[in-house]
């Protein structure tokens, strides 16, 4: 009888003390990697959002910024870090070569769904009109590598049968290193046209960098699909499920951003979602 009852005491002990274990392990710490797409620094547009998504998961999750845009595949790549958002061109970079798996997009408030847009945007006193009117003119684009702020503005200008890489099409073509620093080129008339996010110009416009009556959009791409938040393959499943399910639920838990600001909520995206942009990437390397 004395065994059982000191066995019932150790038992009971051991049940007592489970509760305060699990409340004092560490929780998984993961590293989420942003894409350079603004100047205004796009990791602040995900404060509120993560610091949901960590309340719903129990995870912990450390913001870097880097550079540029293969700089944010490679830490991936490297397991330096296991979250990123990407670009939707970077993105398909990343999946290739460094596993990263799309799941989410933010989709702002008003808006149908995650699409957005490439602009073509000239000083609002421009004679320029049209996409074929700026042959010969000087053009700026974001960065080598940006979705729409190089790629699709090159699909573009290829149906006006005008080519970024062509030297007798345009006075000059640079890359302005951002999206932001694209528009501002345009509105210190530094350049005659540049190619941008519809994202970045309407953030721009609604934190008064710059006023509507500064500026015309002289063309608007296709829709393009959204740049989406996605987490490395190497992950556990049950880790990135708790990931997911956080994002999708964020909304209904206070405010939250992303790339543009503030978004109304995320919806899932998959892999297959961005076939067309390697589609179109598959189009512009055989242009070479």
């Amino acid at each position: 009888m004395k065994h059982k009852r000191l066995w019932a005491t150790i038992i009971i002990g051991i049940l007592l003390t489970l509760p305060s274990q699990y409340a004092n392990a560490e929780p998984i710490k993961l590293n989420m990697v942003f894409v350079p797409a603004s100047e205004k620094g796009d990791d602040n547009d995900y404060v509120n959002l993560i610091k949901i998504i960590q309340k719903l998961s129990g995870l912990e999750i450390k913001t870097i910024r880097v550079t540029d845009y293969n700089a944010a595949v490679e830490a991936m790549r490297a397991g330096r870090a296991q979250i990123a958002w990407y670009g939707g061109k970077t993105y398909i970079q990343a999946a290739k070569i460094a596993d990263a798996e799309a799941f989410a997009a933010g989709v702002r408030k008003g808006d149908k769904d995650a699409s957005y847009f490439a602009y073509f945007v000239v000083p609002a006193d421009s004679p320029l009109k049209t996409l074929k009117d700026i042959k010969g003119k000087t053009l700026a684009l974001n960065s080598i590598g940006s979705t729409s702020g190089d790629l699709i503005p090159q699909v573009e200008l290829m149906k006006v049968a005008l080519s970024a890489k062509n030297k007798d099409d345009f006075k000059k073509v640079f890359y302005a290193g951002s999206h932001d620093a694209c528009l501002l080129a345009v509105i210190n008339k530094h350049v005659d046209v540049c190619g941008m996010s519809s994202r970045n110009f309407d953030a721009r416009l609604a934190d008064n960098t710059f006023k509507r009556e500064q500026v015309r959009i002289i063309h608007r791409s296709s829709p393009v699909p959204p740049p989406p938040l996605a987490y490395s393959k190497k992950l556990p499943v049950e880790i990135r499920n708790k990931i997911k399910h956080a994002t999708l639920e964020a909304h209904k838990y206070g405010q939250i951003g992303g790339y543009g600001g503030e978004m109304s909520h995320y919806v899932e995206v998959k892999d297959s979602d961005y076939d067309l942009l390697r589609d179109v990437d598959r189009l512009l390397r055989s242009q070479k």
